[in-house]
């Protein structure tokens, strides 16, 4: 891309240093380092205001609701801990620590889990069979997105009075 407009700002010399820094370690010139920051947030910008397609069906609430997660042949003695991370009409997000002996995949043919898990003002637990989508690992957890499979009417309309 051709520049053509030069600008002058005044920045502390904390910055001015910092910009030097990352030009160096980067191989570029200050102006191309100032010139990929403010594209970047310019993309990110475009995208926190919705310019970037969402694809989900259902839009997703944030939560941090504990739940247990299992095979539905397990005995629920056997299910793991999870942490919720949000919840919609059609899937869930959760995370689960790493030292659990779940194995969970992006196989959603053969993959299947009971997840039980109680939403806040309401006195009975939800038990819905979720089928793993997307699966992404960090150092402590794996974090895991599902899609609920054929949820009962009780549940269904838990989570709809909810996500109200």
């Amino acid at each position: 891309m051709e520049k053509g407009t030069k600008i002058c700002f005044q920045t502390t010399l904390e910055i001015s240093n910092a910009l030097d820094k990352i030009a160096e370690d980067e191989k570029l010139s200050v102006s191309d380092v100032v010139d990929s920051i403010i594209n970047r947030y310019l993309k990110d910008d475009k995208e926190s205001q919705g310019i970037k397609q969402n694809y989900r069906r259902f839009e997703r609430k944030k939560v941090g609701l504990p739940a247990y997660i299992g095979d539905p042949k397990w005995q629920r003695r056997d299910f793991e801990a999870i942490t919720i991370l949000d919840v919609s009409i059609g899937g869930i997000r959760f995370a689960v620590p790493k030292e659990t002996k779940m194995e969970i995949g992006n196989d959603s043919d053969s993959d299947k889990f009971i997840v039980i898990f109680r939403l806040p003002n309401y006195h009975w637990p939800l038990k819905v069979q979720i089928s793993p989508q997307r699966v992404f690992e960090s150092t402590e957890e794996v974090q895991v997105g599902a899609a609920l499979v054929n949820p009962d009417f009780y549940a269904y309309s838990a989570l709809q009075k909810y996500l109200m």
